[in-house]
């Protein structure tokens, strides 16, 4: 085990990172981990209300079919470029190494800027479900006495994040110990939900006529087909953060092997489960019109008219566990993505926030930082309900954005031999079939993303209006415009001298040509 660790730290010095992070995740707990941050049946239950609200069970049904297909092609392109290139930046240090020389500084620094937006957006999202969950079993016990108000559940959010802040500031140990009963609970979770609907509700259960092959549209854009798209936003949302385990890969033996493999495996697993869950959801539907009932959430809905108060409340309980496993890796997900991002001086905390402390061993800095953003990602609540849900899609397209830079620019290094940059490949590779992997990955993440910008509802007024876009492309376009008007100067790209020593032995970049051009004008006007 030791020459392993050797071995990844020499790995890791080749890409110009000193570890810092203690190695204790193992092949098992790094998959279990990756089963956690996926979460079937909890994270469904998160986005559920948006295809059975927007377009009904046939919606629910074919676009997590539609979608689970597009999601593994990125979770397999990202798979290749965290086996090439295992770090705590995940996909977005991966940017530096396959970006020509030229452009690499610019446009990795928009890759950590919108990884960042996505990685604080993610567990943000996470944790207000957790909040509507939990509230919702209360629903249920009452038998829809009690409905929680907005201060309360602002106020069991902001508990939530501190509680799991906490736990994500121990040691990367007892981190790892944790992790080990992630995937235990959440398949037996998955397996009941799909197995006690159908059983439970025998005789009243939906036609297959109304979960197959009927579309009610009630977004307002009078056009199934669109209202069928609409419904992406599940499957999206609860088949991103691939990456997650790529963040925790400095703290993962073997990472190169481990990390990959782990992020594929829990990605087809979830897409064949959470087939079968959503079929298992939609034939459990009683009444369309009546959802999402008491509990605000169309999933213990079901649960509750299919196997009764007692019953749903069993089901749903596990369910809410899940869900707290959820929100643990995205934050820690999120806490090791600010740690890197910092590392490389692309904030400007003056590095505060990727100090380890001695004590623990971990960047409890990034978690205190994390908790305070989450608790104003919140207040939108007080806001606006709609406001929150932009969180949840600023979720799904800012990751896959980032996901999409690094995997563009490996196509890129693929069509144009003579670029000044080649990718490495690590041991999870595809051989050449990956580029079609990759060129689907890359069109349907313009293709999803276009939908899951577009406002949900029309007419689009101030509360109908989905922000996502102007949120996740302004990141984009404001971060470009300060690294090249003033934080240039600091900002440290992934590779460090490694990539220095690159370049240097290919093409110029452009501004050296600028300052070669200039250079020779001058000696041209003091000859003449």
């Amino acid at each position: 085990m030791d020459d392993i660790i050797e071995n990844d730290d020499k790995r890791l010095e080749t890409l110009g990172i000193h570890r810092e992070l203690q190695k204790e995740f193992t092949n098992f707990s790094t998959t279990s981990f990756a089963f956690g941050i996926m979460g079937c049946a909890a994270t469904i239950a998160s986005t559920f209300n948006n295809p059975i609200l927007l377009g009904g069970p046939t919606t629910a049904v074919w676009a997590w079919l539609l979608g689970s297909v597009g999601c593994l092609c990125i979770a397999a392109s990202v798979s290749e470029l965290v086996s090439a290139y295992p770090t705590s930046g995940g996909i977005y240090t991966s940017t530096a190494f396959v970006v020509p020389g030229r452009y690499r500084a610019s446009v990795t620094f928009i890759a950590a800027w919108v990884t960042f937006v996505g990685q604080l957006a993610t567990p943000s999202s996470v944790a207000f479900a957790l909040a509507q969950m939990i509230f919702a079993a209360v629903t249920i016990g009452t038998d829809g006495a009690f409905v929680a108000s907005k201060g309360q559940l602002l106020g069991l959010y902001v508990g939530i994040n501190v509680a799991l802040g906490l736990l994500n500031s121990l040691p990367t140990k007892v981190l790892h110990r944790v992790s080990k009963y992630y995937v235990w609970v959440n398949m037996l979770t998955t397996l009941v939900v799909i197995i006690a609907i159908p059983a439970a509700g025998r005789g009243n259960l939906a036609s297959s006529k109304s979960v197959w092959a009927s579309v009610d549209d009630r977004s307002g854009w009078s056009n199934n087909g669109f209202s069928l798209l609409l419904g992406l936003l599940c499957v999206q949302w609860v088949m991103t953060d691939y990456d997650a385990a790529a963040h925790i890969s400095e703290e993962v033996k073997n990472a190169a092997v481990a990390a990959p493999v782990a992020i594929f495996t829990a990605a087809a697993v979830t897409a064949v489960l959470g087939f079968f869950v959503n079929i298992s959801l939609c034939y459990g539907i009683r009444d369309l019109s009546a959802l999402p009932g008491p509990t605000g959430l169309v999933f213990s809905q079901i649960l509750w008219d299919n196997l009764g108060r007692s019953g749903g409340l069993v089901v749903w309980s596990f369910v809410i566990i899940v869900q707290t496993m959820v929100g643990a890796t995205c934050q820690l997900a999120a806490v090791r993505t600010i740690y890197a991002v910092s590392r490389d001086n692309a904030l400007p905390d003056r590095k505060i926030l990727s100090k380890i402390w001695r004590t623990t061993g971990t960047p409890v800095n990034a978690v205190i930082f994390l908790i305070i953003i989450q608790t104003l990602f919140g207040l939108l609540y007080l806001a606006s309900f709609v406001a929150v849900n932009a969180i949840f899609s600023i979720t799904a397209v800012a990751l896959d954005v980032s996901y999409m830079i690094p995997v563009a620019a490996k196509l890129w290094i693929y069509f144009n031999p003579e670029s000044d940059v080649k990718f490495e490949p690590g041991p999870f590779y595809m051989g050449r079939w990956g580029y079609l992997v990759n060129l689907y990955a890359v069109t349907w993440t313009l293709f999803e993303t276009g939908i899951l910008v577009m406002p949900q509802v029309l007419p689009v007024t101030a509360n109908t209006m989905n922000y996502t876009g102007p949120i996740v492309f302004g990141v984009c376009g404001l971060s470009w415009i300060w690294y090249k008007l003033y934080w240039h100067r600091f900002y440290q790209v992934p590779g460090g001298q490694r990539l220095t020593d690159i370049y240097s032995e290919s093409a110029p970049s452009q501004d050296e040509k600028v300052e070669t051009e200039s250079r020779d004008m001058k000696e041209k006007s003091s000859i003449a």
